[in-house]
Formats: structure tokens, C-alpha cells, sequence
């Protein structure tokens, strides 16, 4: 299992169409709206390495009005307890 967090910066005016267009894609745990360097936040669930490449590269990439996105893989997940 792969949990990792996207950043994704948009073409101005275009946040809350492009939040709508990915908040029910399938890896996607959690899509927040942010500020600063960044206008989305993203975290996603996929089972391997290559489907995560599979969705950046292939979906979240080539939707429209998303100029770039810096990907984090977490590394440690805590056991809660």
C-alpha cells in the first residue's frame, strides 16, 4: 500500500472546477483547497508504485487547468494505539 500527498498548482480562478473534477477519483483519500505556493492538496491510497505513476502521469496530469504537481511518499505510517 502506498499513501502519498500531491500538490498541485492551478491556473488561476480554476481551484474549486479542478477540487470538483478530482475529490472522486479513485485513489483519493482526502482534497483540501490551500494556500500559499500550492493550490490543492491531495492524498491518495493506490496499491503499488506504478499504479500511483499510472495516476499522475496518465489522470491527474492531463486534467485540465493543473500546471504542476510535486508528489511526497510517506515514507512511515505511526500505528495508532
Amino acid at each position: 500500500m502506498i499513501i502519498a500527498y500531491t500538490l498541485a498548482k492551478v491556473s488561476p480562478n480554476e481551484s474549486m472546477v479542478v477540487n470538483k473534477m478530482i475529490e472522486k477519483l479513485p485513489p483519493m483519500l482526502e482534497v483540501v483547497l490551500v494556500y500559499g505556493e500550492y493550490d490543492i492538496l491531495m492524498k491518495t491510497k493506490t496499491k503499488s508504485i506504478k499504479e500511483l505513476n499510472g495516476f499522475i502521469y496518465d489522470i491527474l496530469r492531463r486534467i485540465p487547468h493543473i500546471v504542476m504537481t510535486t508528489t511526497m511518499i510517506v515514507a512511515n505510517i505511526p500505528k495508532k494505539g
